[in-house]
């Protein structure tokens, strides 16, 4: 074991006696962990897990919470574009799925009982390979694989034949089938026919994001109860001899925990990543945790496939979550410097200066670096967020446009340029006029057009004379305009 592992186990265990515990909980250590800024890298996951565990400082148990039953609300209720029919009819296959696999799930052991219908071994390149059949195994068409395709091909034929059931009815109806007493007390809507084809229509054309959803919520529904640690044993062992049984029963070892991700993606939901990327990451979790888990080691796949969901979850939060994305090593970096900075303070009741933390922290770090990674920290904030109690306004209503003269300004500097020019014409002569206007840039010419800066390289080629010459003309011209008192009292008004 490293040192740094130690020195955080050792805090672990400080935390538990000041807790006075016995022992943590896996949101416990994770919480204290976050509280202390400090994150576990994925090389030493199994070898904190297992010191932990050795040392009798974490429950073998899953945290409260975590089991609990998934249903539709637990998705549907993060995505408002799913639909309330789309609810309706997930609902429906949950029933059916359930229905058909409560023979199933009576007993785990035999081998055509671990369903395998998810192919999540497209995450492993340990189950790329070509599969090893077993011949003691008998393969057949009663699998669930086999079942799931003929569901679907029963689905649609049901749909073809519902729709043409319904088009020959409505040919074989006649005129004289039809019996007008019945409609006289009913006022006939042709439109509520119509709305019922729509919503069927549109029940059919889900959205990419929902049709995911919409499976993963039916294959929830299908596998909803944990295992027990016996269950799991036995799936594992099953999964250590390969081959198509093994890598069933790695799947089933899966999708039985499919809760956990649900649950633990809520407890980091409003942190920067919508809930269907929670989910996502939390699978990736669990998938890395079935290549890792080793049965020996004493502890139950459930707890373990926990530390990696959230382990997954949380590395993506601080990777993705920002608007402009930070690396880890940087996250990393930065919860280090907050750390010492924590330290600081309660060592000497002051806030520590950049300096102090960068003498800290070593590695050659400056107080400027320490600023510098202290900005990239700062969240950027959204213009158009909606603040306000009605959210009526946006941050971008109360920033200054710099750009903008206010109408005020903007009326004092013409009225300016005009006691300007009219200093300007009265005193000085046309020539040395026109001479200071194209110097500054200011006045206008006989067209109205306002004159442009003329360097005095051009000044001194169109008079066809040096450049000091010309600047002896200009100085010339600030001295007249400055002895001259006559409107020299409305430009005072401009400068108070």
């Amino acid at each position: 074991m490293n040192k740094e592992l130690e020195a955080v186990i050792k805090l672990v265990q400080k935390h538990a006696k000041k807790q006075n515990r016995e022992k943590l909980s896996q949101a416990d250590i994770f919480e204290y962990l976050d509280q202390i800024k400090v994150e576990i890298p994925d090389d030493q996951m199994d070898e904190m897990l297992e010191n932990l565990h050795e040392m009798n400082l974490i429950s073998d148990e899953v945290d409260e919470g975590d089991d609990l039953e998934v249903g539709e609300s637990d998705i549907t209720d993060e995505m408002e574009d799913i639909t309330d029919e789309e609810v309706e009819e997930i609902v429906n296959e949950e029933d059916t799925f359930k229905k058909r696999t409560l023979v199933e799930e009576e007993d785990f052991e035999h081998d055509n009982e671990l369903d395998g219908t998810i192919d999540i071994g497209e995450f492993d390149d340990e189950y790329t390979q070509e599969f090893t059949y077993d011949d003691d195994y008998e393969y057949s068409d009663d699998s669930s694989y086999a079942e799931e395709e003929e569901e679907e091909i029963i689905e649609k034929k049901n749909r073809k034949n519902a729709k043409k059931d319904a088009r020959k009815k409505s040919k074989d109806i006649t005129d004289d089938d039809l019996e007008i007493e019945t409609f006289e007390d009913e006022e006939i809507d042709l439109s509520k026919e119509e709305d019922n084809i729509s919503a069927h229509d549109l029940r059919n054309k889900l959205t990419e994001t929902n049709d995911i959803v919409k499976w993963y919520m039916r294959w929830i529904g299908k596998y909803g109860k944990l295992l027990n640690k016996e269950e799991e044993e036995a799936l594992a062992h099953e999964m250590e001899k390969g081959g198509f049984k093994g890598k069933r029963a790695r799947d089933k070892l899966i999708k039985r925990n499919l809760r956990l991700v649900i649950n633990n993606a809520k407890k980091y939901k409003n942190r920067g990543l919508s809930f269907i990327d929670l989910i996502s990451e939390g699978n990736s979790g669990i998938v890395k945790a079935v290549q890792k888990y080793n049965v020996s080691k004493g502890f139950k796949f459930s707890t373990y496939a926990t530390w990696w969901i959230r382990q997954a979850i949380t590395r993506a939060v601080a990777d993705q979550a920002r608007t402009i994305r930070v690396p880890v090593h940087m996250v990393e970096t930065i919860n280090k410097i907050t750390k010492i900075e924590r330290e600081l303070h309660q060592e000497n009741g002051t806030e520590p200066t950049d300096e102090e933390i960068a003498e800290k922290f070593g590695n050659g770090y400056t107080a400027e670096k320490v600023r510098y990674i202290r900005k990239i920290n700062i969240d950027p904030i959204s213009l158009d967020k909606q603040i306000g109690k009605e959210n009526d306004s946006a941050f971008s209503d109360f920033v200054k446009d710099e750009s903008v003269v206010s109408p005020t300004d903007f009326a004092s500097q013409e009225e300016l340029v005009d006691v300007l020019n009219e200093i300007l014409t009265d005193t000085l002569d046309r020539d040395e006029y026109v001479l200071i206007c194209k110097r500054y840039g200011v006045g206008v010419d006989e067209n109205g057009e306002k004159y442009q800066i003329t360097p005095l390289e051009e000044l001194a080629k169109e008079r066809g004379v040096s450049k000091e010459r010309i600047r002896q003309i200009e100085n010339k011209i600030l001295r007249k305009l400055k002895n001259s008192t006559r409107k020299g009292r409305h430009l005072k008004d401009f400068f108070k």
